[in-house]
C-alpha cells in the first residue's frame, strides 16, 4: 500500500465499457477511502451509450482534493477494464511515472467488426503505454480468470484485487475487503471475495 500519511492528492481512474462493473468498483474504492477517514470526490463520464459505450470513473482522494474534475496529466493510477479504453485514458490523464493495471481482454467495437477500423494488438497497446511514460504496468486476461470462476462479471473484482495487490493504492486492502463484505452476502459475497483475492495474487506475481 502506498504511504498514506498526510496524503494531499491521489487520483485514480477506472476505465472500461458500460456493463463491465466499472461503477461498482469505483464505489467500493471510494467507500474504502471514506472508511479510513479520507476526503474523497468521485465523478464519471459516459459515452453515447452507457451499456457498450466508454465509461470512466474518477476517484480523487486526499486532503487537498475539492472537486471530482481531474485535469489532464494528473492520474496516479489507471485501472483499465478494457485495453483500448486503458490507452485512451492513459493518453490524456496519466502523469509521468504513474501506474497502470489492465485487463487484456478486448471488447471489439462495431466499427472494427465491420472492417472500418483496426483494433491494435496487445503489443502495440503496451508499447504505447510505455512510450507515454507509465512506470509500472500490470496486465493479464482478467476476463478469462473470471470465466474460470464461473461468472465473467466478477472481472471487475479481479481488477480491484489487482489494483490492491499493486501496492499503488493509498488505502488498505483490508478496508476494501470490508466494504465488499458489507455490500454483498451469501454465495455472491464468497465469489466476489474469491475474485478479489485472485486478482490480488496475480498482481503481486508481476
Amino acid at each position: 500500500m502506498k504511504k498514506m500519511a498526510n496524503l494531499k492528492e491521489f487520483n485514480l481512474i477506472i476505465a472500461g465499457i458500460g456493463g463491465q462493473g466499472n461503477l461498482l468498483a469505483s464505489e467500493i474504492i471510494a467507500s474504502a477511502a471514506v472508511r479510513e477517514g479520507r476526503r474523497v470526490r468521485v465523478g464519471e463520464t459516459f459515452g453515447a451509450a452507457q451499456r457498450g459505450g466508454p465509461v470512466a470513473s474518477y476517484i480523487r482522494i486526499g486532503s487537498e482534493v475539492y472537486s471530482p474534475i481531474l485535469d489532464p496529466g494528473r492520474a496516479d493510477l489507471i485501472v483499465g477494464l478494457e485495453p483500448v479504453e486503458t490507452l485512451r485514458n492513459t493518453l490524456r490523464f496519466l502523469r509521468p511515472g504513474g501506474g497502470i493495471v489492465m485487463n487484456t481482454r478486448p471488447i471489439v467495437p462495431v466499427e472494427v467488426s465491420m472492417g472500418l477500423q483496426k483494433y491494435p494488438s496487445l503489443e502495440e497497446i503496451l508499447e504505447a503505454l510505455r512510450r507515454i511514460g507509465a512506470e509500472r504496468i500490470i496486465y493479464f486476461d482478467a476476463t478469462s480468470e473470471a470465466e474460470r470462476l464461473g461468472m465473467a462479471i466478477v472481472m471487475n473484482m479481479i481488477m480491484l484485487g489487482a489494483a490492491a495487490g499493486s501496492g499503488l493504492l493509498p488505502i488498505s486492502t483490508e478496508a476494501i475487503r470490508q466494504v465488499i463484505t458489507d455490500r454483498l452476502a451469501g454465495p455472491l459475497l464468497e465469489l466476489n471475495l474469491k475474485a478479489f483475492e485472485l486478482g490480488f495474487e496475480k498482481s503481486r506475481s508481476q
